[in-house]
C-alpha cells in the first residue's frame, strides 16, 4: 500500500449495485479504485485505497448509492493495513 493509509471494501449482491457504489465512492473522495472481484453466487466486491478519512467517506458514499438499487452485504475500512495484504489485490484488473 505504498503511500496509502487505508483500504476500504464494499461487498454487494449483484453487479449493478457494485458499479453504482464504486462510481459514487471514487467521485465522493480522493481514492483509487484498486480492483473489483467476483466472489461467487452473485456476490461482488470492490476495493479502494487512500487516506483514512477519504476511504471512510468513499465507502459511506458507495454504501448509500449501492443500497438504493440493491443489497449491500458488508463494508469495511482498514486503517494502516499490513504490507502482507499488498499481494492479495489484482492491480490493473
Amino acid at each position: 500500500m505504498a503511500g496509502r493509509n487505508a483500504i476500504g471494501i464494499l461487498e454487494t449482491k449483484g453487479f449493478a449495485p457494485l458499479v453504482l457504489g464504486a462510481d459514487a465512492a471514487v467521485k465522493a473522495a480522493n481514492v483509487e479504485l484498486v480492483e473489483w472481484r467476483q466472489v461467487g453466487s452473485g456476490y461482488v466486491s470492490f476495493v479502494v485505497e487512500g487516506d483514512v478519512a477519504a476511504v471512510r467517506s468513499a465507502i459511506d458514499a458507495g454504501n448509500e448509492a449501492a443500497s438504493r438499487v440493491g443489497e449491500v452485504l458488508s463494508q469495511l475500512v482498514i486503517p494502516r493495513p499490513d504490507d502482507a495484504l499488498e499481494g492479495t489485490f489484482n492491480r490493473g484488473a
